[in-house]
């Protein structure tokens, strides 16, 4: 992608005294001609990059030249500074940690803030998670199968092997997706419900992946939903956002209706139950009726 060549074009001018356009030519295999566009686009920028003919000629920066006065705003050089520090906190991904470090490199002490602070997930503590990350992480770039120990949502026990493509993340949670040889087929994988990881010394052979990818659509997407209709009490309108689209939802009094299809299962469930006591089912009868079940359940687990 242009922009990709764009930024790593503006870090190895950074990263050195000049540099020729035939040395990024040949880096990044596009022709001469392509870097010139590439070094106009980067000027028209902002970037006061300027060229100096002759055997030592090349392209370099203006002596003194500091990327937040220019290319970024101060405010947007911090939030891109601690999204950085989080991604490479988060994810032990080469790539990452190496661009945070050149970036941070070029930026004033003082940008060091706490006006946004990125916390991508509440797992990375766990020991369990951070080495089986750093696991699938080096299998990935080394194109290494890894078997994993996984369980279900039911808590059922799987063994199996899988050629780990791309680490997703959908909301706060971490997916692996990846070819299983189990299924014979492609398929993501939760993090959190992954056992034990282990590298194995076999290398896979790069598939084609089908299309569109699970992350490019809702991963309910296939499963059967059922409509709901929803009475909950005006008080809880600042927890609603968060989980309900704001166009399923009209006040009605001091009530808010909504109207949802869902895809019925636990985690529905779960949710209805932290609404409780502000929420009343209305339809479909058969959901009412065993959320009531599930309360008197709870209630008699409960009794002193």
């Amino acid at each position: 992608m242009k922009i990709d060549r764009l930024l790593s074009i503006l870090m190895m001018i950074i990263n050195n005294e000049r540099i020729t356009a035939r040395e990024l030519s040949e880096y990044f295999q596009v022709s001469v001609r392509t870097i010139q566009r590439d070094i106009d686009t980067l000027s028209m920028a902002g970037i006061p990059i300027y060229s100096e003919v002759g055997k030592k000629g090349g392209y370099q920066l203006l002596n003194d030249y500091k990327l937040d006065k220019n290319f970024l705003k101060t405010d947007e050089a911090k939030v891109l500074n601690n999204l950085l520090e989080s991604l490479q906190k988060a994810v032990p991904y080469t790539e990452i940690k190496s661009v945070y470090n050149k970036f941070s490199m070029l930026l004033p002490s003082d940008l060091k803030s706490h006006k946004i602070v990125v916390k991508l997930s509440p797992l990375i503590n766990r020991k369990r998670f951070k080495e089986n990350l750093d696991i699938i992480t080096k299998a990935r770039d080394s194109y290494q199968k890894i078997h994993i120990k996984y369980i279900d949502a039911s808590f059922r026990e799987s063994h199996r092997i899988i050629c780990p493509y791309t680490l997703v993340m959908m909301g706060s949670t971490w997916y692996i997706y990846g070819y299983c040889e189990l299924r014979e087929n492609f398929r993501m994988f939760k993090l959190s419900r992954i056992i034990s990881c282990k590298l194995l010394e076999k290398k896979f052979k790069i598939k084609e992946t089908p299309k569109p990818f699970p992350w490019e659509n809702n991963l309910d997407s296939g499963r059967q939903t059922t409509k709901i209709k929803l009475e909950i009490d005006k008080s809880m309108q600042v927890k609603l956002p968060d989980y309900i689209d704001y166009e399923d939802c009209s006040v009605v009094g001091d009530k808010i209706i909504v109207h949802l299809n869902f895809t019925v299962d636990e985690w529905l469930y779960s949710f209805l139950l932290g609404l409780a006591p502000y929420v009343k089912i209305i339809e479909p009868s058969w959901l009412r009726e065993e959320f009531v079940n599930r309360l008197n359940l709870s209630i008699e687990k409960n009794k002193l």
